[in-house]
């Protein structure tokens, strides 16, 4: 029995002390409860009374006066902070930031500044600001070189951070991102005529990755929009980005506006002075994967396009603005005008020298029409007005072009046929007047509907001119070469040899002709301008058909030999008035045949 109740006492005392000890737990944790939440309270409480206090104007300017003195103090800068908030949660607001350069002329302001960063002393300590996300908003960058300087403000503003010392290096910036809102970029170089080179309004974007080392500077465009100075709105650019005191580069590159596009690798190459110059020094290195540029965009820059084009590009260009090529291009616009070849352009962007080109064309396929209206002031005041009768050409060779000679050695298909040529032309500002010498061919060509002569035909032939003109008017050559094939007055003549001048619509020289119905040593005059012909020549016949030649329409047999000088007019032997003088000659038509020593006529 008493063992019994020796182990109900012992499990009831068990019993109790857990019971105590459950009971003093809660005590415990009820108190831990208390005190955990009083902390918290009490930290939320110093947030906010830290907050509040960062929040008030006052101490805010008093923020922006001590990073102002200590930045100044610092590295000796001119720089002013109106105000600092500095969030609980490392997040640091800065208003008003102006940056003096050593002209004491504006280098940067910034409306607003944000950025996640738990010290703000990180923002300048040993020149080496390791930052956060920043938000620019009213950025306003304006870089400059002054005349007769070397280095830009710029340059000089972040040499004042670089202490030399060899551990340290240069002056390093870092930004895991930056985002640029309603802000601006200028840059100004007085050495230049226009000191205005660049001047981004609207300027808008995100960067990744912005690194600053020395005066280098490494960044990911993720995206980019801004305004040109000359009126072009680049909506979106994106790029790996690089610039250094030697070049720039753009790499990756994806550039849009309303009209254009392009992808591909944009490399600016420069010495720091040669900006001083920079259309003619500064070395661009572009390759274009990728390329639809609307002539309104190019306007912009070289007001010289035609309006509403567009080109679709595949090229590396290389060089200056004033003298660059582009190699391997393929070229093609809305209007279907085509490019293959390697081409370069001198005096583009220079006003007072002449344009040049100098074209090694696999390819190019074009119009009058379509040429003239790629370029309508430069290309239409070169090309002869007669090349729109051609319609529609393609062409292969060596083209070198200004404003006021052409040099060409090409073979081209046209609507009225082919033609090959080695030519020099001098004075094409006059075109249709122009000056040329060399050499052409013409294979299968209608020289009639070039020249407006409905007289002429067809022509296969190789010849040597030196002369002017391309029209009716002016046309004043001298020619020496073979005619293969010839259409005149309806006939098709055939191996002549011409030595003389051509004044259109008139022939001066010596002709010699081993047409199967025309043989015949011609040395004299030949004029076709009215619409009564004139001759006055001198001629060895050895066989004429005339009435295959068409010259007489009454006998259908009409064979002429003989020697013949002649002044005369009219359009056939039937009608011709004046002198005429035979020696030596005969006559046979459907009626008789008829010789003759020496006589002569005059009606």
């Amino acid at each position: 029995m008493s063992c019994m109740i020796s182990n109900y006492l012992t499990k009831f005392l068990i019993f109790v002390g857990i019971s105590c000890c459950k009971f003093k737990t809660k005590l415990n944790i009820k108190k831990f409860k208390k005190i955990s939440l009083r902390i918290i309270v009490g930290i939320l409480l110093l947030l906010l009374l830290l907050s509040t206090l960062l929040s008030l104007p006052f101490v805010q300017t008093y923020l922006g006066k001590y990073a102002t003195n200590s930045i100044n103090k610092s590295y000796g800068t001119n720089l002013t902070i109106e105000r600092v908030a500095i969030t609980p949660f490392g997040s640091v607001k800065l208003k008003e930031i102006l940056v003096r350069d050593h002209h004491k002329d504006t280098l940067f302001f910034i409306k607003r500044l944000n950025t996640s960063i738990l010290d703000f002393t990180s923002l300048y300590d040993n020149g080496h600001p390791y930052l956060g996300d920043v938000i620019f908003e009213g950025l306003d960058c304006k870089l400059t070189q002054y005349k007769g300087e070397e280095g830009t403000n710029l340059d000089r503003f972040v040499d004042a951070f670089d202490d030399g010392s060899p551990s340290s290096g240069k002056f390093r910036m870092k930004s895991s991102s930056m985002t640029v809102i309603n802000s601006r970029f200028r840059y100004t170089d007085e050495n230049l005529e226009t000191a205005k080179v660049l001047d981004f309004k609207q300027l808008n974007g995100y960067l990744s990755d912005f690194f600053i080392k020395g005066p280098n500077v490494y960044t990911n465009i993720e995206k980019l929009s801004f305004k040109d100075h000359r009126g072009l709105f680049v909506e979106n650019l994106k790029s790996n980005f690089t610039y250094t005191k030697k070049n720039i580069l753009l790499d990756n590159l994806h550039a849009t506006t309303a009209e254009s596009e392009i992808i591909g690798k944009v490399e600016l190459k420069y010495k720091r002075e040669d900006f001083s110059d920079f259309n003619n020094k500064v070395i661009f290195d572009a390759t274009f994967d990728k390329a639809v540029i609307a002539s309104n965009d190019l306007n912009f820059f070289y007001d010289e396009f035609g309006v509403n084009n567009k080109f679709f590009i595949d090229t590396h260009l290389k060089g200056t603005l004033n003298n660059f090529t582009t190699h391997n291009l393929k070229l093609i616009d809305k209007y279907q005008s085509e490019i293959i070849g390697t081409v370069n352009f001198k005096n583009l962007f220079d006003r007072d020298k002449s344009f040049y080109i100098n074209g090694k064309f696999d390819y190019l396929s074009s119009s009058y029409s379509q040429l003239k209206a790629i370029l309508p002031r430069v290309l239409g005041n070169v090309l002869p007005s007669t090349l729109k009768k051609l319609g529609k050409v393609d062409l292969s060779g060596k083209v070198e072009l200004s404003s006021i000679f052409i040099n060409s050695q090409i073979f081209l298909t046209s609507e009225l046929g082919a033609v090959e040529t080695n030519l020099s032309m001098q004075n094409i500002d006059n075109i249709d007047n122009a000056t040329y010498v060399g050499f052409f061919a013409l294979d299968n060509f209608n020289v009639g509907a070039f020249l407006g002569e409905k007289d002429l035909g067809f022509a296969t032939l190789e010849a040597e001119v030196d002369g002017k003109g391309f029209t009716k008017k002016f046309l004043n050559t001298k020619v020496k070469g073979n005619i293969h094939n010839f259409d005149f007055n309806k006939y098709n003549y055939k191996n002549i040899v011409v030595d003389g001048t051509m004044k259109m619509p008139y022939f001066k020289g010596n002709l010699v002709s081993n047409d199967p119905n025309l043989k015949m040593n011609f040395d004299g005059l030949v004029d076709l301008s009215s619409t009564i012909k004139n001759y006055d020549f001198e001629a060895q016949v050895d066989f004429a058909n005339l009435y295959k030649l068409h010259f007489s329409t009454v006998d259908t047999l009409s064979i002429f030999k003989g020697n013949v000088s002649a002044v005369a007019k009219g359009n056939t032997i039937n009608d011709l008035t004046g002198t005429l003088k035979v020696k030596d000659a005969s006559y046979l038509n459907n009626r008789d045949y008829y010789s003759f020593d020496d006589f002569q006529l005059a009606s």
